[in-house]
């Protein structure tokens, strides 16, 4: 295979891996049509998506050319686990329950401006002028796109749910800060197989104190929308992301990942006939330009 053609699969692999990612919201957005909570949306999510990981672990502990983790990388993983796929998952769910997917997806895409603050201050790390330009046009796009959500006249209080996202991408940034410190030390098909194992136990636990762990009375949509979220969602991109950035690098990666959020506004207006105004398509372009600033002047990935 030549270097051109393996470009180009790799192209494909990301491609398809943000797609898959930027469902998500829509998953979630349908199933809840259905009347279902928070706390059993996250439970079933992690439930179906509990054998794929469980095996992969085994297979990777296997094949692994890594040592055995410490107890230290153990917690630490367990840990980042539990506020990613835990945490983050818990808040951005919740704020679904009152904005767009569009508007989630580009919310929370802004991750990588409180990833660039937080590797400033506990890493010292300096933050150029035309990133804090960047910061400022990516906020100024999601007050556009704030906006036009509250002009749409659709969602039940804009400003929780976006607030909901912005917290889920807060938490999820010290993920990303510290996942590169453990990746390169345990290998990334180890590291994720573990992490949502652990993210698991208190998805479950939430659920079961919410509601007896009673999970399995909805109509049956509710659960073919659970896989499609499990597997189409959240297993295949996982594996396929982590391809897709050996093939093609973490920078040509980031770029790729612009696809996300436009392919959430378009699945949005298909399948929950989501309005796409112009000041929304405005904001989603001004938020676009802040994070590929920020990309092509820093280290994070988008």
């Amino acid at each position: 295979m030549s270097s051109r053609t393996r470009f180009l699969l790799g192209v494909g692999i990301l491609v398809l891996a943000n797609v898959c990612f930027s469902a998500k919201a829509v998953i979630v957005k349908l199933m809840y049509r259905y009347e279902i909570d928070t706390q059993s949306v996250i439970a079933l999510r992690m439930l179906f998506a509990l054998p794929f990981y469980a095996l992969s672990a085994f297979y990777g502990s296997l094949r692994s050319p890594y040592p055995p983790l410490t107890l230290r990388q153990w917690a630490a993983i367990s840990g980042l686990g539990i506020l990613s796929y835990y945490v983050s998952s818990m808040l951005d769910f919740w704020g679904l329950q009152y904005v767009s997917a569009g508007v989630e997806r580009l919310v929370l895409f802004s991750y990588p401006t409180m990833v660039l603050v937080l590797s400033a201050f506990l890493f010292k790390r300096r933050i150029l002028p035309v990133q804090y330009l960047a910061m400022a046009l990516t906020y100024s796009g999601i007050v556009l796109v704030f906006a036009a959500e509250q002009g749409f006249g659709a969602q039940r209080d804009v400003l929780r749910g976006v607030g909901l996202v912005l917290a889920c991408a807060f938490t999820y940034s010290f993920y990303v800060v510290f996942t590169g410190e453990y990746v390169h030390k345990v290998g990334s098909l180890r590291f994720t197989s573990y992490a949502v194992l652990a993210a698991t136990a208190p998805a479950l636990i939430q659920s079961a104190l919410h509601n007896g762990l009673n999970l399995w009375h909805f109509p049956m949509p509710v659960y073919t929308l659970a896989l499609w979220l499990a597997v189409v969602a959240t297993v295949i991109p996982t594996f396929l992301i982590v391809e897709g950035i050996r093939v093609v690098g973490a920078a040509n990666s980031g770029i790729i990942g612009f696809v996300g959020p436009v392919s959430t506004l378009a699945l949005g207006y298909w399948f929950l006939q989501e309005p796409v105004g112009g000041m929304q398509m405005l904001g989603t372009a001004i938020v676009l330009l802040g994070i590929g600033i920020i990309s092509r002047y820093g280290k994070v990935a988008v």
